[in-house]
């Protein structure tokens, strides 16, 4: 089977990459063929033979406000016509998007849909929920400004994320995330995924809150290498270490 493996970062950054990375290189040992599509940067580490990949986007840079073209982070044409060349030299079996919202933008199932269409090729699409962003426009399901776990947008309202300055404490952001949330709720963009993975129970509970989501929801906890564990005693606490 061919997999397209789709995430805005394609060099080590957070748990998505970790979790793509490590995903991708179990299913090359079973012998299906993956690639990778998403931004270009120096610390890229995979990528696809079409050498296709969207220009680097940080919001987080100085020059974030240059960036803050709602038709480019909502909608990316650049990224519909970079997948496009992946697709057809690749053509896939199966596309497993992970985080894509904001520098790829949801347009990537559009463009996916559309290569099915044209070429006839069943196209499986398959999205891995690595945080809340379809029920949640920060997608963290959580007020940085108070700190306080909020859930006011699920059932797809998301008036409250300008309201409450819930991205980056700006206004303005997190108006371009509200427009972002309900221009795909309009469209119905998330109908046209296959299944979505989600890594607990407790986001499967949430994204099945929305019934879009209902259906689709498939609970499977992420793996580890049983290669890397080791026999040590065990001890009266919980470790947990992550990217804070």
């Amino acid at each position: 089977m061919k997999i397209l493996m789709v995430n805005k970062f394609l060099y080590p950054n957070g748990g998505s990459e970790t979790y793509i990375f490590k995903l991708g290189g179990y299913l090359k040992a079973q012998g299906h063929e993956v690639e990778y599509f998403g931004m270009e940067h120096e610390n890229r580490i995979v990528g696809n033979r079409a050498e296709s990949y969207t220009s680097h986007m940080n919001f987080h840079s100085a020059k974030i406000q240059k960036l803050f073209i709602p038709f480019k982070i909502i909608y990316s044409v650049e990224a519909r016509k970079k997948i496009k060349k992946v697709l057809d030299l690749f053509q896939p079996d199966a596309v497993h998007l992970n985080n894509i919202n904001f520098q790829l933008t949801p347009s990537v199932i559009y463009e996916i849909k559309r290569y099915e269409r044209q070429t006839k090729h069943k196209v499986r699409i398959v999205f891995t929920a690595h945080d809340y962003q379809f029920i949640c426009p920060n997608h963290m399901m959580n007020n940085p400004l108070t700190g306080k776990n909020c859930e006011k947008c699920l059932g797809g309202k998301f008036l409250p994320c300008i309201k409450d300055k819930c991205i980056h404490g700006s206004r303005i952001k997190s108006a371009i995330g509200m427009a972002e949330g309900y221009f795909y709720k309009l469209l119905k963009t998330y109908r046209n995924l296959d299944a979505i993975i989600c890594p607990s129970q407790f986001i499967a509970g949430k994204l099945n809150s929305n019934l879009l989501f209902a259906d689709k929801t498939i609970v499977l906890y992420n793996f580890i290498d049983r290669a890397e564990q080791k026999t040590v005693q065990k001890e009266d606490y919980i470790l947990y270490f992550g990217r804070f």
